[in-house]
């Protein structure tokens, strides 16, 4: 008796696992993606150089803003290009970068790792061409406040 009960019980189990099972598989089966390419709008690629791709290593800029917006200093930044979005490109930091901290500023420090989006197009392939941009904005400015990593 014990037996018929065991093996009655067990077919139960079973047959209730084979129907979820059938389900389950009719459902995955029936699963699509489609996956979109993403590509720049045409504003964006105005202003990012053509060189610019995923996994590029490069230079940005970290501009310090006063409380009213305006540009108070400025540093360049080793950064990996990560991601190619519709309106914006999505940057890494290879580098921790701090500036003086200033009263009027909000925000004086970029950490190695930190992302940002990038939509104005400030990239540059070499330090130097960064520090150029840089000078001719006139936002360049040398001092022992400034910290790399």
């Amino acid at each position: 008796m014990k037996k018929l009960a065991f093996f009655s019980i067990l077919l139960t189990t079973l047959s209730l696992f084979s129907c979820n099972s059938s389900n389950k598989s009719e459902e995955i089966a029936s699963y699509t993606y489609e996956e979109k390419s993403m590509e720049m709008s045409d504003e964006l690629k105005a202003l990012i150089p053509e060189w610019v791709e995923e996994g590029t290593v490069c230079y940005g800029l970290m501009i310090q803003l006063s409380s009213d917006n305006k540009p108070v200093r400025a540093r360049p930044i080793k950064a990996k290009v990560v991601q190619i979005n519709e309106n914006a490109i999505k940057m890494k930091a290879l580098e921790s970068v701090k500036m003086a901290e200033i009263k009027s500023c909000s925000k004086f420090l970029v950490t190695k790792g930190e992302t940002w989006d990038e939509k104005e197009g400030q990239l540059y392939l070499t330090l130097e061409e960064a520090i150029n941009a840089l000078k001719e904005m006139n936002l360049y400015i040398i001092g022992d406040k400034v910290t790399v990593d």
